[in-house]
Formats: structure tokens, C-alpha cells, sequence
């Protein structure tokens, strides 16, 4: 008996952080769309092309107003000359590209969750992306990779500043949200998240044509057929090696927004973590909620 005893006394102080962390931790699944700016598509925000886009974000609380966060998110993004401005409707390229990306970053949240249940945030930090944009070619339809075309020349010994891009890069994500509390540990919210990247590449479209031949013999006649489309918008010729194709000097970004599902790991009575308390109903001092004081 005496050794269940002391058994028993270790195991709860062994535990007890690890439950006293759980209260601290967020779960949040968002839903929305994705989309980006670009070459291909120059507003800053846009519904146009717009697809899907998820995310699961796990966040601890460091104190009450101050949060970090990681998270992976998923969507796809797309770009049309067909939709972009008329000067550069003569291009007729286009492309897509899944996004996947995970990222740490630091929030924070305004207004004392004793004080009120509705809370803005905004936040910012690093994380790490992948893209491999493609586009649609032939009758068929068939789906075609742009990376390894090199486009612009890249990778050709004629061009040894024209590198090959990268398809997994860092990037800066930062945004702003608000939560709403529906009870101690359920809550619902808007969120916008954008997204600096450090490539000019998401669209395959960064600087200029390179030389009609030189692609040909070094990448082979899809290379060319795909770096330039004009011929079948309006049958212009290939352009002058060098003629500029897209603005080299303005990288691409990338932006989520939707809404905001999540999960407070803590029960209502007892402010400890579990399952059961996922929803549990309660009295407290913010709009009828029983929340213990977890900070």
C-alpha cells in the first residue's frame, strides 16, 4: 500500500506540467481560400483565381495576451494572362502551383480574455514553403512542370547569372484575425495571412526571354513553345532575345484567408486538461462562460 502511495504521489507530480501546459494550448483548423500576387496577376488581394485553402495550428500561450504558434498549410495558387491587364494579355501564359508551408510565428492578442470574449490579433513570423508550378499543354491537355524547362534560360551555360529556382524556399508570413469564444474551450474567427516570399519564380515568370535558339538547342522545343503563348493568342513571333517577359524586380507573394475553427485543451471546471471538456458549458466572468484563470 505504502509503495502505491508513493507511486501514485510521483506519477501526479510527474503529470501535473504537462497538464498545467495543456490548459495553455490552442488547436486551431482553418478553411478558406488561397491565392497570390504576381507576374501573372498584380493586385495585392483578389478573389480571382482564388482555390481552396487549409491549415492546422497548434498554439501556446505564454501568457494571456501573447501566443506562439506553428502551423502547416495547404492551397493552391494560379495565374492567367487571359485575366491579367490588357498590356500584357499578348503573353498568354498562365500557370498553378500547390503551396505547402510550414511556419512558426509570435501573436498577439488583444483585450483580457477575463474581459472579453471577442479578441483581435495580429502576428508574424519565419517559415519554409514548397511550389512546383505547372501549366496545361496540347490538345489533351496534358500537365507539364515549368522548373525543369528553365524558361528563361535558366541552367544554360549562355546564362550563368539565370540559376535554377529553388522549389522549397523561406518566406515571412504574417496577418491578422479575431476570435470570437463561444464557451471555455470552443472558438470561431476571421483570419488573413500574408505571405513574402524570396523568389520571383512562383509563376515562372521573373525577367527575360531568352534567346530563341539557345533555349531550343540547350531545353527543346516545349522550352520555347512555353515560354512564349503569344503565337497563339494573336501569331506573334518568338520575341527579341533579352525583351522583357515579367518584372524581375518585384517578388511574388502569397495570402490565406477564411475562417477559424478552434480548441482550448482545458476543462471549464476543473481547468484541467480534457477530453470531456472540449464542451463543457459553463458560467464565467466573460458573457457566461466558467473559464478558470489559467495565467
Amino acid at each position: 500500500m505504502k509503495k502505491t502511495l508513493i507511486s501514485l504521489f510521483l506519477s501526479w507530480h510527474i503529470l501535473l506540467p504537462f497538464s498545467m501546459i495543456a490548459q495553455r494550448i490552442d488547436i486551431d483548423f482553418f478553411a478558406g481560400i488561397c491565392n497570390y500576387q504576381g507576374d501573372l496577376q498584380p493586385a495585392v488581394v483578389t478573389g480571382q483565381n482564388a482555390s481552396i485553402g487549409a491549415a492546422a495550428i497548434v498554439k501556446y500561450g505564454v501568457t494571456d495576451n501573447i501566443y506562439v504558434r506553428a502551423g502547416f498549410s495547404f492551397g493552391s495558387v494560379a495565374g492567367n494572362d487571359a485575366n491579367n491587364k490588357e498590356s500584357l494579355k499578348f503573353r498568354n501564359l498562365n500557370f498553378r502551383s500547390g503551396i505547402q508551408e510550414f511556419s512558426a510565428a509570435v501573436e498577439y492578442r488583444f483585450l483580457s480574455s477575463e474581459k472579453s470574449s471577442v479578441r483581435p490579433y495580429v502576428f508574424a513570423g519565419v517559415g519554409v514553403f514548397k511550389f512546383d508550378p505547372y501549366t496545361f499543354t496540347g490538345v489533351a491537355g496534358t500537365r507539364v512542370y515549368l522548373q525543369p524547362l528553365g524558361t528563361e534560360g535558366q541552367g544554360l551555360a549562355a546564362y550563368p547569372e539565370k540559376e535554377m529556382y529553388k522549389l522549397t524556399q523561406f518566406c515571412i508570413p504574417y496577418g491578422m484575425g479575431i476570435k470570437w469564444q463561444l464557451n471555455c474551450n470552443l472558438n470561431v474567427g476571421l483570419e488573413f495571412r500574408h505571405t513574402k516570399t524570396f523568389t520571383d519564380y512562383l509563376d515562372d515568370v521573373s525577367g527575360r526571354y531568352a534567346d530563341q535558339n539557345l533555349l531550343l538547342s540547350g531545353r527543346g522545343p516545349l522550352a520555347v513553345d512555353l515560354a512564349w503563348r503569344g503565337d497563339d493568342y494573336n501569331g506573334a513571333p518568338y520575341p527579341v532575345a533579352n525583351t522583357l517577359r515579367g518584372n524581375a524586380g518585384q517578388k511574388d507573394w502569397y495570402y490565406f484567408a477564411g475562417l477559424t475553427f478552434g480548441l482550448k485543451l482545458n476543462d471549464c471546471n476543473s481547468g484541467r486538461f480534457t477530453l470531456g471538456g472540449l464542451f463543457n458549458r459553463g458560467k464565467s466572468g466573460v458573457k457566461g462562460m466558467d473559464c478558470p484563470k489559467v495565467w
